[in-house]
């Protein structure tokens, strides 16, 4: 099979409703898909079947997965070059949308400034409207996105398409290795200059590093933490710090892991349960499967890839709905947090650029 004939078995299979997924490993032109055969419903929290996983952020959501056992495996080489290019057209941005998002983080730095939270993360969502929407060229243009990133297109009947390019790894596990990310901080990039990071950059780093070791250090062992590094991301620029260890085979799953990694502070923020409920009480929206995670996943060996369901939006042929958001500290300022939001939707902006208006 070529890639033309997957793009038309997969239009076959989504105008009969039936589950799929397609994905680019980091560093990878090689596109894998797993084609359900049925429209059930298949749950990934107990983490018992090898497949695809889709987590919400809210935990106590369900949980998706498109099981290999009951679904037709592919995997090929895409050649994508055609399909990129750096054209970033514009949204309108609606005067009640920044200030509702402005109201939003400065009711978050009360509640830092009164020593309730250290870090919460304020997301948005953005409806686009869509004038010609294509399946196949939507895959074609997310998967051609950053090649440093995990890209992904998945559909099922009960959650719609989300596509996405994420740059940050939840979990990496191989038998009895694993290793994360404390993924922080955003700059644009600018030409011929590299980045200088504040305070308030650095903060949040340090908060969500040393929240996830501290999960860790109670179900894992050889813990190894990296020094802070600049990665970039697309036309972002983040401060990374890498986290590897070993399982504990007598104590710790897959799922237990996840459980202690999910959600990071990096897109919930710290104290994670009293975030969780600032975000909850004052956010306004449900957040989906934006700053879940999702990958593929083998339980039976502990062998997982999966990422925070990060620069990602849902779709339906009328309309798309981009996610973006930022972490909030003692030093963020509300008009620069905003400027970072628009910052970070340029990705799927220019993924939807053939079928805007």
């Amino acid at each position: 099979m070529d890639f033309t004939a997957l793009l038309q078995k997969i239009n076959t299979h989504w105008n009969q409703q039936l589950p799929f997924v397609l994905y680019c490993n980091p560093n990878q032109t090689k596109v894998n898909g797993l084609l359900q055969h049925n429209a059930n419903y298949y749950s990934a929290k107990e983490f018992v079947n090898k497949g695809f996983v889709l987590a919400p952020f809210d935990t106590d959501q369900r949980w998706f997965c498109i099981p290999e056992a009951f679904s037709e495996k592919i995997t090929l080489e895409a050649s994508l070059s055609d399909h990129q290019d750096s054209f970033i057209p514009t949204c309108q941005e609606f005067p009640s949308d920044k200030e509702k998002h402005l109201r939003y983080v400065s009711q978050i730095l009360n509640t830092i400034q009164n020593k309730t939270v250290k870090k919460v993360v304020a997301t948005r969502k953005k409806e686009i409207p869509l004038a010609a929407f294509d399946l196949s060229k939507l895959i074609k243009r997310i998967i051609a996105q950053d090649i440093s990133a995990f890209r992904y297109l998945w559909f099922h009947p009960s959650t719609g398409i989300w596509c996405g390019v994420s740059p940050e790894v939840l979990l990496r596990s191989d038998k009895a290795h694993f290793s994360t990310m404390a993924l922080a901080g955003t700059q644009r990039v600018t030409q011929n200059t590299s980045p200088t990071w504040g305070p308030k950059e650095t903060l949040e780093q340090q908060l969500v590093t040393q929240a996830i070791t501290t999960n860790l250090k109670k179900i894992t062992t050889a813990l190894q933490v990296s020094s802070p590094m600049t990665q970039k991301a697309g036309s972002l620029y983040h401060i990374k710090t890498q986290i590897s260890g070993v399982f504990d085979h007598k104590q710790t799953t897959l799922s237990q892991i996840v459980s202690a990694l999910h959600p990071t502070p990096a897109v919930c923020g710290s104290p994670k349960d009293t975030a969780f409920a600032i975000i909850q009480k004052l956010e306004g929206y449900d957040r989906e499967f934006y700053t879940g995670f999702l990958g593929p996943i083998d339980p039976q060996s502990n062998t997982s890839q999966l990422y925070v369901n990060l620069r990602c939006m849902k779709i339906d042929p009328q309309m798309a709905t981009l996610y973006v958001g930022g972490g909030i500290t003692l030093d963020s300022t509300p008009e620069l947090e905003w400027q970072e939001t628009k910052n970070k939707m340029t990705t799927m902006l220019s993924v939807l650029a053939p079928m805007l208006p």
